[in-house]
């Protein structure tokens, strides 16, 4: 198969290794065939999804820029909720679904964990540049597999040799030491641990016993000890695995057991930490990431505020013209007429008469549930959505759909095809902490989706 002009200028964007290697990679059977890439199809513990074999190869400039969008995302979304409502309680209460005033006022005072909240963004990169298409925190994120799936493809001989012949080093941002960079710095600067003792709790959402030294905890163990080496200072410390029955609290205190727990990075869906760990954290004795503040910022419906009130003085001229730029338009679903390319009409019309341009998201919703792409929906069931979102008094949101540039990489037992992809940016604390990458077959249609066509893929810098 020949390169058309439109994939290979998306590739030479990424950078100029990029192009090459699909140049290489689409004609040698090396490449085309999967069976040769059985490091990344061996069954492993660590990992949850398949693997696409080809690699991507990230330049200065595309890097600076996914830096550039992901960061702004951030910063924007951390301070949403108390700009657009003027720290007004009942109407953060009402819109966020809190149970009363004073839970709102505990959640959103500090210390409330905003300022090192953990998460990752869904952007797509179009023709008119990366839109951000969700912005999701919770520690519950996948994709922090870099380091892992990065020793996975040198493993390799082929991609191995592309990259020695050409003198490509070997660099990626390692998403999990930025984890635990952030952790330690978060305790250390907090004066949590007096001792230079730093232990680590990762809280499963699960009634059911927790194997507390299964691979995942060992792995991070290991990771963590690598981190805690790095920084010095004599720092020790221990990663431990489990569900809230195994916790314990002494004078405010977390304990795993008999272990003193410095940080917590709480697991459970829908930030439903436990009082305890809370208080804990509340009282200033331990770190604790994200906690009940996670759904308050990745809910999808944040996204409609910016979108509707990027024209507002809520913003500056510089983050008004961010949002025009990267923020496809996002409204909340309510009875009503909205401005959509300056013209108006009541919203339920437009959603018919412009079902290919739209997309429909429940505000809560996560891993693809609760999504309908309205080029891909039928359209009575595009009807039967819409009836829904409008009965769900704004909990759904609607928002421009935008086609990925198109990419080629490795599909099936054997060939390339073109494909979609969704660009997972990390931010943890403020910090750019690396990417993962899903792609799927145009072919397939619909979402990209880890669970049916789609696979995940590691970025190299270059």
């Amino acid at each position: 198969m020949a390169l058309s002009e439109e994939v290979r200028k998306t590739h030479r964007d990424l950078s100029a290794i990029d192009l090459e290697f699909r140049e290489l990679a689409h004609e040698d059977p090396r490449f085309l065939d999967r069976s040769h890439f059985q490091p990344l199809t061996r069954e492993n513990e660590l990992l949850a999804y398949r693997l696409q074999p080809w690699l991507t190869f990230l330049g200065r400039d595309k890097l600076q820029e996914l830096q550039r969008v992901s960061l702004g995302m951030y910063r924007l979304l951390q301070t949403l909720p108390m700009r657009i409502f003027e720290g007004d309680l009942n109407r953060l209460q009402e819109f966020y679904g809190f149970p009363s005033p004073f839970i709102t006022e505990i959640v959103m005072s500090p210390p409330n964990g905003i300022d090192t909240i953990i998460s990752r963004g869904d952007l797509i990169d179009t023709a008119d540049g990366f839109k951000c298409i969700e912005f999701n925190f919770s520690p519950h994120l996948g994709g922090w597999e870099s380091p892992i799936l990065a020793g996975l493809h040198l493993s390799v001989p082929a991609t191995a040799e592309f990259l020695s012949s050409r003198g490509i080093p070997v660099a990626y941002t390692d998403t999990v030491q930025k984890l635990f960079r952030l952790v330690i710095r978060d305790v250390m600067e907090k004066g949590i641990s007096r001792d230079g003792e730093i232990n680590v709790g990762f809280l499963i959402p699960t009634t059911d016993p927790v194997e507390s030294t299964g691979p995942k905890t060992r792995y991070f163990d290991g990771e963590l000890q690598r981190a805690l080496a790095e920084v010095g200072g004599g720092l020790s410390g221990r990663v431990v695995a489990g569900n809230y029955a195994s916790l314990s609290t002494r004078d405010n205190l977390l304990f795993s057991g008999g272990l003193r727990l410095h940080a917590a990075i709480d697991l459970t869906i829908g930030g439903n930490t436990q009082p305890a760990v809370f208080r804990s954290f509340k009282s200033s004795n331990l770190s604790l990431f994200n906690g009940p503040v996670g759904p308050v910022l990745g809910t999808k419906r944040n996204l409609a505020l910016l979108s509707e009130h990027a024209g507002t003085s809520a913003f500056s001229d510089e983050e008004r013209e961010f949002i025009r730029r990267y923020i496809p338009w996002t409204r909340l679903v309510v009875p009503g007429s909205v401005e959509f390319e300056g013209r108006s009409a009541p919203l339920d019309e437009l959603l018919v008469a412009r079902r290919e341009r739209m997309v429909l998201k429940e505000g809560g919703s996560a891993g693809g549930k609760g999504v309908f792409l309205g080029k891909f929906t039928p359209e009575p069931e595009w009807r039967e959505a819409i009836a829904t979102a409008m009965q769900s008094r704004g909990q759904w949101v609607v928002q421009e759909h935008f086609e990925s540039l198109p990419y080629l990489y490795q599909s099936g037992d054997h060939g390339a095809s073109v494909h979609d992809v969704i660009w997972g940016p990390f931010v943890f604390g403020g910090e750019y902490a690396g990417v993962i990458l899903r792609m799927q077959p145009r072919a397939a249609g619909g979402a990209v989706n880890l669970s049916l066509a789609a696979t995940e893929g590691v970025v190299f810098e270059v």
